[in-house]
């Protein structure tokens, strides 16, 4: 440089002697570039952050645990509680069938008794009376029936049709059977005399009393009530399990949203303060970048070529583009302020940016007619084109990465697959963070630029790996765009 005005002179041929050529660092070995903002990073992220770093996944697999425990304990408490009402229920109907017979047999004796200090066999006036009588205990019907099976008497109306045993039932306890919704009993009830002589019957040396069969019917109010009961009980049970498990459901899917919500809000406050530490680094960089490229270039052209004193100027320029095109990436990364939304044509979009990232490098294999959907054309182009391409370095030589788009459910699409080695399991939200990259020349802020311009009109952006090969990324926005 002469006399201070700032113009370089080459050295001429009194100069030193020429240094020995530094060798060009490696990306990928120890102590290269990469290498050493890893190591750099390590040493000074503190205990405090890499305790973070830690506790960051165990915290989360912790409430999740927690969640699913919540809920399979409710499901058990539940499932516990209808399983108790289920066994009272079974208990109540065995216990209430155990009363039928009780209740049947006390009433059938007690009206037997009473019966018995009446004529024989009493009169229908009489059996209306008993009739009356129990009829708040349940009795429905009354009968009394001779050896040849013919009605002597009868109070009330059976619930089915009476049929009495030819063969007359022997003294003992009451033959019982269900019939609807009604209890019949029926057995021996007494002895009647044989008709006094004279009244055209037989000679009282040859006459034989003749057996009376009792026949009783009544509803178990009881017992149904106690059924009944039990019945609601369980009903209750499910309703209150169900109920149970619904609501464990529903705090679930709000904790996991809640969780969610929490998670994007701290994502944004991160993102926020480093897109403003990006903007300020990129703003104090871009003045003494822009000096330090353009004093090389001037070197460069001064230089002769072939030597190395041009090579090493040259590497100086790429250096210095380099790190233009990093600060370029963290002012876009840095961008904020509400978007411009106007009707814009998706396909005409595409096309451009193909058209702009290579003109021969893709294949559009399908692309739907779509009306104006309302976009920031702008910044969509700029999530496209790093998109692309990521897409375009990603795939093997000779391929050409597919992209289309179109409609689905209500959202416009964008699709774009490459073929080259896909997402690593685990990575395919980790590609979207800031700074990460598995390229030694990438900056890392492409796809986190993307996904930042898919949020803010409302959209996600996503990747899988296709069966074949090759990853998928799919940028999906909402006809109701516009978040800021």
């Amino acid at each position: 440089m002469a006399g201070g005005s700032g113009a370089l002179v080459p050295p001429g041929p009194a100069a030193s002697p020429t240094p020995p050529a530094l060798p060009t660092p490696d990306a990928t070995a120890p102590g290269s570039r990469s290498d050493g903002r890893r190591l750099y990073s390590q040493a000074h992220e503190g205990p405090n952050v890499r305790r973070a770093r830690v506790a960051a996944p165990v915290k989360a697999f912790g409430g999740r645990w927690v969640r699913w425990g919540w809920l399979a304990t409710t499901v058990a408490l539940g499932a516990a509680l209808v399983v108790t009402a289920w066994v009272g229920r079974r208990r109540a109907v065995a216990a209430a069938a155990t009363l039928n017979r009780g209740q049947s047999l006390v009433l059938f004796e007690s009206i037997r008794q009473q019966a018995r200090t009446m004529g024989e066999p009493p009169q229908q006036t009489e059996l209306d009376s008993l009739l009356r009588q129990h009829q708040e205990a349940g009795l429905r019907y009354l009968a009394f029936y001779d050896s040849s099976g013919r009605q002597l008497a009868q109070a009330g109306e059976p619930g089915t049709p009476v049929r009495v045993p030819v063969r007359p039932l022997p003294p003992g306890p009451p033959v019982l059977q269900q019939t609807g919704d009604r209890v019949r009993l029926w057995g021996f009830a007494g002895l009647v005399p044989p008709p006094p002589p004279g009244s055209g019957g037989r000679r009282p040396g040859g006459a034989r009393p003749s057996r009376l069969t009792f026949v009783m019917e009544f509803e178990p109010l009881v017992a149904e009530r106690l059924a009944a009961e039990a019945t609601k009980t369980l009903l209750l049970s499910v309703l209150m399990a169900g109920a149970l498990i619904a609501a464990a459901v529903i705090f679930l899917r709000l904790s996991v949203r809640q969780e969610r919500t929490e998670h994007r809000l701290e994502q944004q406050r991160r993102l926020g303060a480093l897109g403003e530490m990006s903007a300020v680094l990129a703003h104090e960089l871009r003045n003494p970048l822009a000096s330090l490229k353009g004093h090389a270039q001037l070197l460069v052209e001064r230089l002769a070529g072939g030597t190395q004193e041009r090579d090493k100027a040259e590497l100086v320029v790429d250096e210095a583009r380099r790190l233009e095109d990093l600060t370029a990436d963290l002012l876009d990364f840095a961008r904020t302020g509400p978007i411009d939304l106007k009707p814009t044509d998706p396909a005409a979009l595409l096309a451009a940016c193909v058209e702009e990232v290579a003109r021969d490098g893709f294949v559009i294999r399908r692309t739907l007619q779509t009306s104006a959907w309302p976009l920031d054309a702008d910044r969509m182009r700029q999530a496209l084109t790093n998109v692309l391409r990521n897409a375009r370095q990603a795939s093997a030589e000779g391929t050409r990465p597919e992209v289309e788009v179109g409609r689905e459910d209500g959202t416009l699409v964008f699709t774009v697959r490459d073929f080259g080695p896909g997402v690593p399991p685990g990575d395919e939200k980790k590609i979207f963070s800031p700074f990460f990259t598995t390229r030694t020349s990438g900056t890392g802020l492409g796809l986190a630029v993307a996904m930042r311009v898919a949020e803010m009109h409302g959209g996600t952006i996503t990747v899988d790996n296709h069966p074949e090969g090759g990853a998928i990324f799919r940028i999906v926005v909402p006809e109701a765009s516009g978040a800021a």
